[in-house]
């Protein structure tokens, strides 16, 4: 290969790198609209409510995506990097977004653990489900990290971490196991659905539905998109998704305990029982079912 080939080469290497970094700067631009638009909601609703494992695993959702969002900042916009730094931080950095990725994912699985009225048998299988999986994800993402090779950047200035090889199969396990996770709880929503509150007219059981059909959608377009471009996409494009995917976990859960809550009238924390009332055919009450979504909080608020 010639010298001017090689020259190219390092100049479209350049500008993907340049489109990496637009995209994690949409990221942090979308995770900060979103906390400022959540938080008057978020004030209302959670700040005077019981501390419990619903309200930490929320807390951590909203706001420990603000710290990792730090290290891909570095690893991204920082010039003159030396290989060690790089290896370092793009390992914190990627432990961190899963992190933030398995707290955000355990609200869902807590969304469908009170959808199914806290079954035991319920419990049981998502506890399996979710330590399997993401133990699983975070065993692939340790390999895939200690695959990676670094080397001296030719244009420090513009790519300051270099990586010359990967496992990027290893990367693609992750994606691919954090699909099949959202996949199941969407299958498990739609059965609790029809299967227990068919005949219920509660809009909080709409909610559930249709939320979980919603962030499924989004969550496992971009997983699949980030699964495509382990695979097939030029090397800078590899962890082009990964941060987007990180923020709409983050903000999909947390949106989704705000809704929940809202329509709970806003007085309901995470362990106690929001009631759910069917109505029958002629539009009259005719049962009352309870989930045991949220326990009731310390303070009264206005709506």
């Amino acid at each position: 290969m010639d010298l001017g080939s090689v020259f190219k080469k390092l100049i479209e290497a350049g500008y993907q790198q340049q489109n990496v970094k637009y995209a994690f700067v949409a990221s942090l631009a979308f995770v900060l609209a979103d906390a400022i638009h959540c938080f008057p909601l978020e004030v209302k609703l959670i700040w005077g409510s019981k501390w419990n494992m619903g309200k930490v695993l929320y807390l951590l959702s909203r706001y420990l995506v603000f710290v990792t969002i730090t290290i891909p900042e570095v690893y991204n916009l920082s010039s003159n990097l030396s290989v060690e730094q790089c290896r370092l931080t793009f390992a914190s950095g990627s432990v961190m977004v899963v992190v933030v990725v398995t707290v955000s994912e355990a609200i869902l699985f807590l969304r469908v653990y009170a959808l199914g009225g806290r079954s035991r048998a319920i419990g049981m299988f998502l506890a399996i489900l979710y330590l399997g999986i993401h133990s699983a994800v975070f065993a692939s993402l340790a390999k895939f990290i200690l695959s990676i090779e670094y080397g001296a950047s030719p244009l420090p200035a513009i790519i300051s971490c270099f990586p010359i090889k990967s496992n990027n199969k290893l990367l693609s396990i992750v994606f691919i196991l954090l699909l099949v996770s959202e996949l199941v709880i969407l299958i498990m929503t739609f059965w609790l659905c029809f299967a227990k509150h068919q005949s219920t007219k509660s809009p909080l059981v709409a909610t559930f539905y249709k939320d979980g059909l919603f962030y499924f959608l989004l969550l496992s377009a971009v997983s699949t998109g980030n699964i495509i471009c382990n695979l097939v996409a030029p090397l800078p494009y590899i962890y082009l998704l990964a941060i987007p995917q990180m923020v709409l976990h983050s903000a999909l859960s947390t949106r989704m305990v705000l809704h929940i809550r809202k329509l709970g009238n806003g007085v309901y924390d995470t362990k106690g029982e929001i009631p759910l009332t069917s109505l029958d055919l002629s539009g009259s009450e005719s049962t009352t079912k309870s989930m045991r979504f949220a326990a009731k909080a310390t303070a009264d608020y206005d709506h």
